[in-house]
């Protein structure tokens, strides 16, 4: 961790318990937020209470291509049609040849 104590809140509260990051109370990690604690995923609380998440840079570009994947139709369609595949126990393909494939549509 930093140079800063870690405190881990004693909560049921649905973020702290979910999420398996460091905790750090708001006054703490005033007195020690340093640029390492910055490339950290860190929870943020008030009084044990979540209030913030601070992740590194490239964890949030990673999010937004995510999130530009999962709005795009055609990639949401092509993923429901291998989902249903896989159940089907339908036989794979190499990745190599799916690629392929997608690049084509794409042109």
């Amino acid at each position: 961790m930093g140079s800063g104590e870690e405190i881990v809140e004693n909560s049921d509260n649905f973020l702290t318990t979910k999420i398996d990051k460091p905790i750090y109370g708001i006054r703490n990690l005033k007195e020690h937020l340093s640029t390492k604690f910055l490339s950290e995923i860190l929870v943020i609380t008030d009084r044990g209470t979540p209030i913030s998440v601070n992740l590194p840079y490239s964890d949030v570009l990673e999010l937004m291509d995510i999130l530009d994947e999962l709005a795009d139709l055609e990639t949401t369609v092509t993923v429901d049609e291998a989902r249903r595949a896989i159940k089907a126990e339908a036989k794979g393909i190499p990745v190599s040849n799916l690629f392929n494939r997608i690049r084509a549509k794409h042109k």
